[in-house]
């Protein structure tokens, strides 16, 4: 018999919204043949880096609660977390990435992957590491994973491509995603204008 929490877990990787990030994305260099790839960490140190993390995600669930009735006030909460993590990242010698550098993307999100659109045609199979700077909480993740397509787009020549990824297996970072999925799902379904509202 199968564990019903463990169902759960895993249908709520699939769900997925149609949401603006900040975006940007590395191809991982394959290994020289006979040359074991490194172990990726999905860019969370052990110690401090990794309470950091925890951190990030509790917050991030109470400014997703706040957003839905006070937008102002999360996106306000959301800068100021930015802000601290920008600071911690210095302070741990961490290479500083500038939030210039990503692009405002719109994606399709889940759990278990991301589909998002492209400069540039990417080969199925190609790894990527992708930095996600989810909103408004301003949480950002470091997650790899692997090409599944690159489709054509006829609608954009600044962004011609819509490529498809397949998130490697990362607990931390899954679970963000997917508590952001679902609290972007529910904020969105509960926010259907009333008939009052409409007069």
């Amino acid at each position: 018999m199968s564990d019903p929490h463990i169902d759960s877990v895993e249908r709520r990787k699939y769900y997925r919204i149609n949401d603006v990030v900040l975006l940007r994305y590395e191809i991982i260099p394959e290994a020289p043949a006979g040359e074991q790839p490194t172990e990726d960490t999905g860019g969370l140190e052990i110690s401090t880096g990794s309470l950091l993390a925890e951190l990030d995600r509790e917050l991030n669930k109470s400014i997703n609660a706040v957003w839905r009735d006070h937008p102002l006030v999360a996106q306000t909460l959301g800068l100021l977390n930015r802000k601290i993590s920008v600071v911690a990242a210095q302070s741990l010698d961490y290479e500083e990435a500038s939030v210039h550098s990503y692009d405002n993307s719109m994606v399709n999100l889940s759990g278990c992957g991301i589909a998002f659109e492209g400069r540039q045609e990417l080969a199925p199979g190609t790894r990527l590491q992708l930095s996600i700077i989810l909103k408004p909480s301003q949480v950002t993740l470091s997650i790899a994973g692997t090409v599944v397509s690159s489709e054509q787009r006829l609608d954009s020549a600044i962004m011609p491509y819509w490529i498809r990824v397949d998130f490697d297996d990362d607990m931390l970072a899954q679970e963000q995603l997917i508590q952001h999925v679902v609290q972007k799902q529910g904020a969105l379904l509960s926010d259907t204008p009333t008939a009052e509202n409409d007069r």
